[in-house]
């Protein structure tokens, strides 16, 4: 089975159509919807994905080859250059994890526009307490990157950031167009949001070709694609609670 058919395959499994179902109709989003999502819990939103973005760029540095990025922060920091494997050339012309490492150090200053927007500077980012509900879905990702799992890592993305995508599309539709002071979805207070709604071009081919040189079973990628979808659930359903 190619990494293409695995990642179709995937997608189609009940978990995941069960995944779909519950976060399409999340609380977090019908609120949002209908105008009644608290700043408390616009303002979990922030939290969590600040310390969620700081260590999911960690994961995706590691799985793309660089050991030592462990920045406290990722303002002002610059993405490493691609690692080059034994041979002198990069070790993958558009490796998927480098290519995520970008979008989480790009999207950084984004969120900071976010919290900005919801009252919160990264001051108040850095002190906030972390729930451990919604922190376990980055603490996935660091499993996979320290266990040097590329192949769920890759199968992980093709799967679980078309999720995440479709919350954040939903979210921003009702933000930018209900009583939260945004002027529309373009506003860049929503940018961070706007940014991750975005489908990513080529994402289905980059996973593909790390699970076809990583030659693992279909087997092998089930339970570590399923387990972050659930706690992409989990991530929405802390966040909810903050009222």
């Amino acid at each position: 089975m190619s990494g293409i058919q695995i990642i179709h395959k995937l997608r189609e499994e009940s978990f995941n159509k069960e995944t779909e179902r519950r976060l399409q109709s999340h609380p977090y989003l019908k609120a949002a919807e209908d105008g009644t999502l608290t700043l408390p819990q616009r303002q979990a939103f922030v939290r969590e994905q600040y310390s969620i973005q700081l260590s999911d760029a960690t994961s995706f540095a590691f799985l793309a080859g660089h050991r030592d990025f462990a920045p406290s922060s990722l303002t002002g920091i610059t993405v490493p250059e691609q690692p080059t494997a034994s041979s002198g050339s990069p070790q993958e012309v558009d490796d998927l994890f480098q290519f995520l490492l970008g979008g989480e150090v790009y999207a950084s200053s984004l969120l900071l526009a976010y919290a900005k927007a919801v009252g919160l500077d990264e001051k108040a980012l850095r002190s906030s307490d972390r729930c451990c509900k919604a922190q376990a879905y980055p603490s996935y990702w660091a499993r996979l990157a320290l266990s040097g799992q590329r192949a769920a890592a890759a199968a992980a993305c093709a799967v679980n950031f078309p999720a995440w995508g479709a919350m954040c599309g939903s979210l921003l539709e009702s933000l930018g167009g209900g009583n939260y002071n945004y002027a529309g979805v373009d506003d860049e207070g929503l940018a961070f949001i706007k940014f991750f709604a975005t489908p990513i071009e080529e994402l289905d081919r980059m996973a593909a070709s790390i699970i076809d040189k990583e030659g693992v079973s279909y087997e092998d990628l089930v339970e570590p694609v399923r387990l972050l979808q659930e706690y992409e659930i989990m991530f929405w359903d802390a966040i909810f609670e903050k009222k």
